[in-house]
C-alpha cells in the first residue's frame, strides 16, 4: 500500500511574506471595519441636513364610540322636545356629514409625512465635520494597523532566518566537537594522547548537544509564529527563500606595515566609522521622521477638530431650533371595514413651522458645555504628548539603527578570521602543534562570530524597516499611552 507523500515545502518570500499578511492580518480587518463605522456614521450626520420624508398608513375599527351611541339616542326618537306627540323637524344625526367622521366604526388613513431643520444653531453641520474627521483619523488608523503588520511580519520572517542560521551554526559546532573527539581518540589508540584530553573532548562534544537542541526549539517557535502572523496551518511546511545577509561587502586587508610603537590613539580607537554615519544619513533621508508625519500625531490632530466641533455642537443648544413640518393625508370612513372607491377617500393637508428654545434646562447645557471645553482642553494635551512621543521615538529608531549599521560593520570579516584561525588551529592540534583547550577556544570563537555576525544582520534589516515605516507605525515606548488615546474624542 502506498503512503501518502507529505506536501511540498512552501517557498516563501519576505515580499510574499508581507501581501499575505496585509490580506489575512486581523488588526487591519478590525481598522477596516472602523473605517466602515465611521463612514456610515457620516451618513447619519449627513441625512440630518435633507428633508425627512415619511409615509403612514393606518385602518382602525372601533368596538363601541361615543359618538354613534349619540347619534343614536338622540337622533332617532319621536317625541318632541315638548313631549307631544310627531316626529322631529330635525334631520337625524346620523345623516349628517360630520357625523359620518366621529361615529363610522371604521377608520382608514393613508398620509405623507415631511420635516425640514432650517436652524440648530450649527449643530448639524458641526456633528457632520466632526463625522468626517474621524473618518479621515479611521483612514490614517488603517495605515497604521498596515504598517504594524508589515514591522511584526518583517521582524518574524528576519527572526526565523536568524533561528536557522543559529541553528546550522549549532549544527557545525557539534560536528566539529564530533570531528575532534575522533581525532583525539585515534591519537588516544596509538598512545599519544592521555584519558584525560579524551575525556575532556567527549564532554566537549556532549555540551554542545544542548545548545543544539535549544537552537532547533527556537528554530520551530520562530516559524511558528512566522505562520500565526501569516494565518498559515501549523503543519504547513515553509522555506525561506530570503537571505538574512546582505550581498557580500569587501573586507579592507588587514596593515601589512611593521608595528614600530605600542602606543594606541584612544580618539582613532573610539571614533565612529563614517560609513556607518553615511549609510545611517542616506536610509533616514529616505523616510520622513518629522513627527507631524506619524499617523498617531495626526490622529491627534483629528481629535482637536473634533473636539472643537463637538464643543461648537453643544453651544448650539443654547440658541433657538427652528424646523418646518408638512402632513398631507387621504382620509376614509367606509360604511364597511374597507372603502369601495377612491370618492370615499378625502385630503387633509397641513404646513406648519416650529420654533423651541431652552429655557431652563436646570443647568444640563452649561455642564455639557463645561465638559465639551475639558474635551478639546485634553485632546490638545494628547496632541503635545503625541508629538512629543514622536520625537523621542524618532531619535530612538535612528539610534538603534546606528547601532546596528555599526554592528554589522564591525562583523564584516569578522566571521571569516574566525573561521581562518579555527582552520588554523585545527591543522596545528591536527598535527600535534597545539593542544585541545587551544582548539575549543577558536572552536567557541567561530561560533560567537558567526553568531554575532547573523544578529547583527537580523537587526539591521528589521532598523531599516522600522525607519521605513516610521511615519506610519505607532508610537512606541513611551509615545504609547498617548497613541492610544488619541482617538478617544472620536468615540464620544
Amino acid at each position: 500500500m502506498a503512503t501518502a507523500q507529505p506536501p511540498a515545502p512552501r517557498p516563501l518570500s519576505l515580499a510574499d511574506a508581507l501581501k499575505l499578511a496585509r490580506s489575512t492580518s486581523e488588526n487591519v480587518a478590525m481598522a477596516r471595519a472602523d473605517e466602515q463605522r465611521a463612514r456610515g456614521q457620516v451618513g447619519q450626520r449627513r441625512s440630518a441636513v435633507l428633508p425627512q420624508i415619511g409615509t403612514t398608513l393606518t385602518w382602525q375599527k372601533q368596538l363601541q364610540n361615543q359618538f354613534a351611541a349619540i347619534s343614536e339616542r338622540f337622533g332617532g326618537g319621536n317625541n318632541n322636545a315638548d313631549g307631544s306627540g310627531g316626529s322631529r323637524d330635525t334631520a337625524s344625526l346620523a345623516d349628517n356629514p360630520i357625523n359620518r367622521i366621529f361615529a363610522s366604526p371604521y377608520n382608514l388613513a393613508a398620509g405623507i409625512t415631511a420635516s425640514q431643520a432650517l436652524f440648530t444653531g450649527g449643530r448639524i453641520t458641526s456633528d457632520l465635520k466632526a463625522a468626517k474627521i474621524a473618518r479621515e483619523s479611521a483612514v490614517i488608523a488603517i495605515t497604521s494597523a498596515d504598517a504594524q503588520v508589515q514591522l511584526d511580519v518583517t521582524q518574524a520572517y528576519y527572526d526565523a532566518l536568524l533561528t536557522e542560521r543559529l541553528a546550522l551554526i549549532a549544527d557545525s559546532a557539534l560536528v566539529q566537537a564530533e570531528r575532534t573527539l575522533r581525532q583525539v581518540q585515534l591519537t588516544r589508540n596509538v598512545g599519544a594522547a592521555s584519558e584525560f584530553e579524551l575525556v575532556r573532548a567527549r564532554v566537549t562534544r556532549d555540551n554542545q548537544r544542548p545548545q543544539l537542541l535549544q537552537a532547533r526549539t527556537n528554530r520551530e517557535s520562530a516559524l511558528l509564529r512566522l505562520r500565526q502572523l501569516l494565518d498559515l496551518p501549523a503543519s504547513q511546511s515553509i522555506v525561506l527563500v530570503d537571505s538574512i545577509a546582505e550581498g557580500p561587502v569587501a573586507v579592507e586587508p588587514l596593515g601589512t606595515a611593521p608595528i614600530t610603537t605600542v602606543n594606541v590613539d584612544a580618539g582613532q580607537v573610539l571614533a565612529a566609522d563614517p560609513r556607518v554615519a553615511g549609510e545611517v544619513a542616506r536610509v533616514i533621508a529616505a523616510s520622513d521622521t518629522a513627527a507631524r508625519a506619524r499617523a498617531a500625531v495626526r490622529q491627534a490632530q483629528k481629535s482637536v477638530e473634533v473636539a472643537k466641533l463637538q464643543l461648537r455642537s453643544t453651544k448650539g443648544q443654547r440658541l433657538p431650533q427652528l424646523s418646518a413640518t408638512t402632513v398631507y393625508q387621504r382620509l376614509a370612513y367606509p360604511s364597511n371595514a374597507l372603502p369601495t372607491s377612491l370618492n370615499e377617500f378625502f385630503p387633509n393637508w397641513t404646513v406648519g413651522i416650529g420654533l423651541s428654545y431652552p429655557v431652563f434646562t436646570g443647568g444640563r447645557v452649561r455642564n455639557e458645555i463645561v465638559a465639551a471645553e475639558a474635551g478639546v482642553a485634553e485632546a490638545r494635551q494628547r496632541l503635545k504628548l503625541a508629538e512629543e512621543g514622536a520625537t523621542l521615538d524618532a531619535k530612538v529608531a535612528a539610534l538603534q539603527l546606528t547601532e546596528a549599521e555599526a554592528n554589522w560593520t564591525a562583523s564584516i570579516g569578522t566571521a571569516e578570521q574566525a573561521q581562518r584561525a579555527y582552520t588554523i588551529a585545527e591543522v596545528r592540534f591536527r598535527e600535534g602543534i597545539s593542544t585541545q583547550l587551544e582548539l575549543s577556544e577558536t572552536r567557541v570563537q567561530l561560533q560567537q562570530a558567526l553568531a554575532n555576525r547573523a544578529r547583527a544582520a537580523r537587526d539591521l534589516q528589521v532598523a531599516r524597516k522600522r525607519i521605513e515605516l516610521l511615519p506610519y507605525l505607532p508610537l512606541s515606548s513611551g509615545g504609547a499611552s498617548a497613541a492610544a488615546s488619541t482617538n478617544m474624542g472620536t468615540s464620544r
